[in-house]
Parts: C-alpha cells; structure tokens; sequence
C-alpha cells in the first residue's frame, strides 16, 4: 500500500470463486492503493488453478480492496414509543 509493504499472515485460495483472499498484518485505509506481486516457488507448491496449472509470476498488479471510505460509527438520535412497538 503506497510504498510501504503490508506483510501476508494468511492466504485463502477459493477454487469455486476463482479468488485468493490474502490476510495483511494492518488494515489499509481507504485511500490506500494497493498492489500485489507473486513469484511462484522455486520448490513446493505454489498458487494453481483447478486444471492444476501453475500461476505465472506477476509484478504490481492493481487490486480491489473492500474498505469502505466511511468509517464513522453512526450515532444513534432518538426512539419513539407506539404501544409495545
């Protein structure tokens, strides 16, 4: 994120979903731009799809991020009372 880089505590590939879910070490802001890069393993079992093939190397590659710009807590106002409702 920037230029800084947010170390990877978990990775979850989803078959089904086509997706690698990966689990950061810190939150990224909103306005963060995130980019992720894979190189393959030399020995062991890397990323593949389900026909078993092996992904390729890629460098920089733009990414979405689910964290939502508004954080703010909502606050709650006031209530009204009808009957037992």
């Amino acid at each position: 994120a920037g230029t800084t880089a947010i170390t990877v505590t978990g990775v979850a590939v989803h078959i089904t979903d086509k997706t690698v879910t990966l689990t950061l070490s810190r939150a990224v802001a909103a306005t963060e731009t995130v980019t992720v890069s894979y190189t393959k393993p030399t020995f062991g079992n890397g990323v593949r799809d389900a026909a078993g093939n092996e992904a390729v190397n890629f460098s920089n590659q733009a990414v979405t991020h689910g964290t939502p710009s508004d954080t703010t807590a909502p606050e709650f106002s006031s209530a009204t009372v009808n009957g037992d409702r």
